[in-house]
């Protein structure tokens, strides 16, 4: 079986798949003024409202001779940020985006109500009580990303991570065309070496698909108040399969859609983890396993969610539809 998966892959290769495209300045070598060209990490504009407007500019990202390849990495790490006469003060995680961002001018309360989300760990956030169009100025703090022609299979790059507890590197990429979005890929990265340099990929769901533009959005930490350090560098687009992407956990997760209960079934009843989460990288439920699991989804809102399942090292991350 596995001579099979070599043997294939060598072929797919051969068959003259694109290898990895570098993204501008994916290696980070290029710097001006402190900040990485061609990319955004941090947050710059005013906060508005009926009583002052406030500026705002946060830095997360920092040179670092710390790197993969070359001279230079990113070094992420999160930011202090105190709004005055509310009484809000904050430690956000670190953010790093393709492209650089224009500013923003949002108004105050829509940031806070926000924050307030993010700030009950108690529980999962109701989608149907909020009202999400509330939150459309916030789409401002998003780079508009870098010019893209194809929906690439992969966006790779190698990271070296000292999470603060928990905390885990959070990918989001998304292509788009005429402004309306095509594909996205997402994935959290825990249990990284924090001496050493790894790379870890974010897979499309339908690559080849034609675009105009792609976002990545790299995340320090998915929580407040985090103390988590990021190294990142040589970003890149790959088509290329892998003879480790042949090696991933052999599971089986079904049904997908799922609307009751959501199986996961390991070949030859291996043990694994598993956890269930939704696309802000928040953990809704989580376990260990053997064989064949059921995961009670009822609770859910209808929606697209990742699992995350892991053994013997190895980690297999797949998008699944609740409805």
């Amino acid at each position: 079986m596995k001579k099979t998966a070599v043997l294939f892959a060598v072929l797919l290769c051969l068959a003259g798949l694109q290898a990895q495209t570098p993204v501008m300045n994916g290696d980070f070598e290029l710097w001006s003024y402190g900040k990485p060209v061609g990319w955004t990490g941090g947050l710059q504009g005013t906060l508005t409202s009926s009583m002052l407007n406030l500026p705002v500019e946060l830095t997360f990202c920092s040179q670092s001779t710390d790197a993969h390849s070359g001279s230079y990495a990113v070094k992420l790490q999160s930011a202090d940020f105190t709004i005055p006469y509310v009484g809000y003060s904050f430690n956000l995680p670190g953010i790093l985006q393709v492209g650089e961002a224009s500013g923003f001018s949002i108004p105050m309360e829509d940031l806070i109500q926000l924050i307030q989300i993010l700030q009950d760990t108690t529980s999962t956030p109701d989608l149907d009580s909020i009202d999400i169009e509330a939150f459309y100025s916030l789409a401002q703090l998003a780079s508009p990303g870098v010019p893209c022609t194809s929906t690439p299979r992969y966006v790779t790059m190698w990271v070296k991570y000292q999470p603060d507890g928990e905390d885990e590197v959070t990918v989001i990429a998304a292509t788009k065309r005429n402004g309306e979005f095509v594909d996205y890929a997402t994935g959290n990265f825990g249990d990284l070496n924090p001496d050493a340099y790894q790379q870890i990929s974010v897979e499309f769901e339908n690559p080849g698909t034609e675009c105009d533009s792609i976002m990545i959005i790299v995340f320090s930490a998915m929580s407040l108040n985090s103390a988590s350090v990021l190294y990142v560098d040589d970003v890149a687009l790959s088509n290329s399969v892998s003879v480790a992407e042949f090696e991933k956990i052999h599971e089986n997760v079904y049904p997908n859609p799922a609307s009751d209960v959501l199986n996961i079934e390991m070949e030859g009843d291996a043990a694994y983890r598993w956890a269930l989460r939704d696309l802000t990288g928040r953990t809704l439920k989580s376990g260990v396993g053997q064989g064949k699991t059921a995961v009670d989804v009822r609770a859910y809102p209808a929606g697209l969610y990742m699992l995350t399942v892991e053994n013997a090292g190895q980690k297999q991350t797949r998008k699944v539809v609740i409805r």
